[in-house]
């Protein structure tokens, strides 16, 4: 197996386990419902400020209550509260509508809006069309991407799992494929300048990985999707308790991704090489 093989799985199971992490925290928070997908969300944009304010001293925590009506996320610097965060997943046109209302109203006066990309751009669009002044600041996370996770755990939220399991295969394909065709490009980069390959059969290589972490990342996120909402749905079927839930979120859709991903490298090998 390639180095650039391995690091491109290594890569898929890391992004994965992260993942199952996600939904298994979400669903110790708020268990399996409809609106998993906002709290996956949440989690989300903790990991990711706290990982950004690693060394300044700031850190975001969720606050206690699951259905926080005005603020879901605090920042800490010094015991002195420095950010109110409210976070938003809904692209529904009654819920932004919903939205404009709180805002003209003064509810988010003091209060930071951070939707999925989708969400901020429909709310800064009804924002400004209603003449106020308020913006929402985009997390960078699609709609897609929770919504995928929330299927994931066996909570439907909004869209289907078919869609679900397309969204995640395009996503783990993307990542599959950035990551295997940037080994390979360090890897050439080395040979050309010492002569071992030619700029042909480095092009070709890089080509190669790309395709090749694209189908495996594509085919592990698919399958981790699919085989994760088919383990939770069984084990709500089963009356299994909130802790096996958990983990089996963590560990189900790592192994069933590994697998996939394994199986089609080996298809990818015996087809191209």
């Amino acid at each position: 197996m390639s180095t650039s093989t391995k690091t491109s799985q290594t890569a898929s199971a890391g992004k994965l386990g992260y993942e199952g992490t996600l939904v298994s925290r979400s669903l110790q928070r708020a268990g399996r419902n409809p609106n998993l997908k906002g709290h996956i969300h949440e989690i989300m944009v903790k990991d990711a400020r706290n990982l950004a304010d690693l060394l300044n001293g700031r850190s975001t925590e969720l606050t206690r209550s699951t259905t926080a009506k005005a603020v879901d996320l605090v920042t800490m610097k010094g015991g002195k509260v420095v950010e109110r965060l409210q976070l938003k997943d809904s692209v529904s046109p009654a819920s932004i509508n919903k939205l404009v209302r709180q805002v003209a109203d003064g509810k988010y006066r003091s209060t930071q809006l951070v939707g999925t990309k989708e969400t901020t751009e429909l709310a800064n669009a009804a924002f400004k069309k209603a003449g106020l002044s308020k913006r929402m600041a985009s997390s960078g996370t699609s709609s897609n991407t929770t919504t995928s996770l929330a299927q994931r755990a066996g909570a439907s939220g909004a869209g289907t799992l078919g869609g679900a399991v397309r969204h995640a295969a395009k996503s783990g394909g993307a990542a599959g494929a950035a990551v295997g065709a940037g080994v390979e490009v360090i890897s050439g980069v080395s040979d050309l300048i010492n002569g071992r390959r030619d700029a042909g059969e480095v092009t070709g290589a890089v080509v190669k990985a790309g395709a090749k972490g694209y189908a495996s990342g594509a085919a592990a996120g698919a399958a981790a999707t699919a085989g994760g909402a088919v383990v939770a749905s069984g084990l709500a079927t089963v009356g299994a308790g909130a802790g096996i839930t958990a983990a089996a979120a963590v560990v189900a859709p790592v192994v069933i991704g590994a697998a996939a991903a394994y199986a089609v490298c080996e298809v990818f090998d015996w087809l191209f090489d």
